[in-house]
């Protein structure tokens, strides 16, 4: 099966606009963390309603999405965005990446968060492009947050345990699945292979909605209950991020056969991760919006469209088919795939100005709390710059 070619995917992006999408997610990813009186106003007042705070941890999720963005920018490989980005670009970006990881480091390298692991994914890819042990040791603090954060009885990681409760949010299903899968495959580390999987496994197995097929916000295992929304766009996205990542590092091991895996538990449990991506992006497509993206609530395909979950859902079937990952077994869904991008690029593109990418939807506070606020946003940003860099 081929690939879409250079010309189908970088017709409508020109270098000159790639790199304006670079320049504002750099710009995003300094400021991000700046913290001014307004802001400490803000907060106060949110305070006193009971709504969430400015969460200050410099790996929190909306950065992490950025540094995944401009990393896979920098060092995404050849056939991809790397032909429109200069050597000169890609380096000032690596320098931006190792300056803003380099206070974190400097400041104790705190982990604070299951939100935390899609940082790891930058400091992963940075250390098999560079070889700096440092990159090594600030991904061995999440890898062993995850291995040491209190889980549920089958092992999932408890998204925050510190208000009580034993919810597992599809949130921290995906993103630590991203992570642990990646960091079990580059670090040898089986026993990381095997929770990546069990947090998708039973992801599907307690937080899905049976008749539609798409997952709830989040699941109690002691309650038996699933929580909030079915079908929350980048609840979506999270989980099918994890998903490809966990295939893309599976098919990366079984292709060069030298890794752990193939006497894992993952091995055994491929075929099952498999097949529920399968009905997840099957489940998915019927829902891409007459525009090419989808909504914040994949249902309301007449509502908001929200260009973070376009991007995460998008990012998740070009990682899926530049891994090559058992495509052979579903070539007619390949083929949507490659059509649902097409078209998902397309949306995100009008929806970018100089460089910005807007009408995403602002951050959940809480399970069913989203305040239906659009605009630009790091996750936004971020996102799209990662499908943009991956497209092939």
């Amino acid at each position: 099966m081929s690939n879409i070619s250079n010309t189908d995917t970088h017709s409508d992006l020109s270098a000159d606009a790639l790199e304006q999408i670079i320049k504002v997610a750099q710009k995003d990813l300094i400021q991000i963390n700046n913290y001014s009186a307004k802001d400490a106003l803000k907060d106060a007042a949110r305070k006193a309603l009971k709504r969430a705070t400015t969460n200050r941890d410099p790996l929190f999720w909306p950065a992490g999405m950025l540094m995944l963005g401009l990393s896979e920018a920098a060092l995404s490989p050849s056939g991809s965005a790397s032909d429109l980005i200069s050597q000169s670009i890609s380096d000032d970006i690596i320098k931006c990446l190792n300056s803003y990881i380099e206070k974190w480091i400097k400041s104790g390298s705190q982990v604070s968060y299951v939100d935390d692991s899609v940082s790891g994914i930058t400091l992963i890819k940075l250390y098999q492009a560079t070889g700096e042990r440092r990159y090594h040791h600030a991904a061995s603090r999440i890898a062993n947050f995850l291995s040491q954060a209190p889980k549920t009885a089958d092992e999932s990681i408890i998204y925050n345990p510190s208000k009580g409760n034993d919810l597992v949010y599809a949130d921290g299903a995906g993103q630590s699945a991203m992570f642990l899968s990646k960091y079990g495959t580059v670090f040898h580390k089986r026993n990381a292979l095997a929770l990546a999987a069990k947090q998708l496994l039973n992801y599907h197995a307690n937080g899905f909605d049976k008749m539609s097929g798409l997952p709830y916000h989040a699941f109690s295992l002691e309650n038996e209950k699933k929580c909030g929304i079915i079908g929350w766009g980048r609840a979506v996205g999270w989980l099918m991020m994890g998903y490809s990542e966990i295939l893309a590092n599976i098919s990366n091991e079984e292709t060069h056969g030298n890794g752990p895996i193939g006497d894992s538990i993952l091995k055994s449990t491929s075929e099952k991760l498999m097949a529920e991506f399968y009905s997840l992006v099957k489940v998915t497509l019927q829902y891409q919006r007459p525009d090419g993206g989808f909504s914040w609530l994949l249902p309301a395909v007449e509502g908001e469209p929200d260009t973070s979950a376009t991007a995460m859902i998008a990012y998740s079937l070009s990682n899926w088919l530049r891994s090559g990952m058992f495509r052979s077994h579903a070539a007619d869904l390949a083929e949507d795939a490659k059509r649902a991008l097409i078209s998902a690029k397309a949306f995100l593109l009008c929806h970018t100005e100089n460089g910005s990418v807007n009408q995403s939807l602002s951050g959940c506070e809480d399970i069913a709390v989203h305040r239906q606020q659009y605009g630009h946003y790091p996750w936004g940003q971020g996102s799209t710059l990662a499908l943009l860099s991956i497209m092939q």
